[in-house]
């Protein structure tokens, strides 16, 4: 008898939940390896599989599905497939949200809302792909400026969502520093951006001392390009912006070309030099 991988070794078929994260892990092996196409097979098939039982699926496992399947479709240059996924996916976590919303407890609440925004500020950063980026809200320059993304028509400019408190964050501010230094002849533009996170009914001295703390972690980094502090989360929410570190190509003529959390990946090493290219 040949074997069946659809079968476990007792002979009884997977469960949904079994065979889509099976399929992710193989999935992500094939994208390493640069099979985008077969990756994106594999995912698609788990894919129908999870919207036929979408309750036999673990929430998270459906989210990270949506997440991997969009980002190979945007490897493969699918980027209308990749925004018609997260439009279907973040209409169904809005569903499971009102659901948890209803009858969950608090910890399935919280997992709810983050499954939710996590694919919703996706779908949002993809929709700005290929559109002139949105003009920035600064309420106070730590570092250089002030500046807006009109005036910097003509370099490529590199947006940097960050937060004192997001250790990937900090991590990251030496990496800005170096490609600044080595791209910045060639007219790349660093600019990193954070927020007021007690926009809200916080006395005067507290927005004070949340800005002393920006300040410092700015200072202890040594950037040397501008750094702006938005006023509250709106700038972050057009942008999709809400998990840090989240950062943006903008080319010389202020349209959008990369939406991503890395820096060191080839689809933005690709993505900076055809934007610095560009006359």
């Amino acid at each position: 008898m040949d074997f069946d991988p659809t079968l476990s070794e007792e002979g009884v078929s997977p469960s949904p939940q079994t065979t889509v994260a099976t399929a992710l892990d193989r999935a992500a092996q094939l994208n390493r390896a640069g099979k985008f196409r077969d990756a994106a097979a594999e995912l698609e098939s788990a894919l129908a599989a999870a919207r036929a039982t979408p309750y036999e699926i673990e929430f998270q496992t459906r989210v990270r599905l949506g997440m991997a399947l969009s980002a190979t479709y945007v490897s493969l240059e699918q980027l209308e497939d990749a925004r018609a996924l997260l439009a279907d996916e973040v209409a169904f976590a809005g569903k499971i949200l009102q659901i948890m919303q209803a009858t969950g407890t608090p910890m399935q609440k919280r997992a709810a809302s983050a499954g939710h925004l996590q694919l919703r500020d996706r779908a949002t950063q993809l929709a700005l792909i290929g559109e002139v980026a949105p003009a920035l809200s600064v309420k106070t320059w730590i570092n250089g400026g002030p500046l807006t993304l009109e005036e910097l028509r003509g370099r490529v400019v590199l947006l940097e969502f960050w937060a004192t408190w997001c250790q990937p964050c900090q991590e990251m501010f030496p990496k800005l520093k170096k490609l600044y230094q080595q791209a910045g002849p060639r007219g790349l533009e660093v600019i990193a951006l954070t927020r007021h996170f007690l926009a809200y009914g916080a006395p005067e001295e507290s927005t004070q001392d949340e800005l002393n703390l920006m300040s410092a972690a700015v200072s202890e980094h040594e950037p040397g390009f501008p750094v702006g502090v938005a006023p509250d989360e709106k700038l972050q929410a057009i942008y999709g912006a809400n998990g840090l570190p989240t950062c943006f190509l903008i080319d010389r003529g202020g349209v959008v070309r990369y939406a991503g959390h890395q820096v060191e990946d080839a689809a933005f090493d690709l993505a900076l030099e055809q934007c610095l290219k560009r006359s």
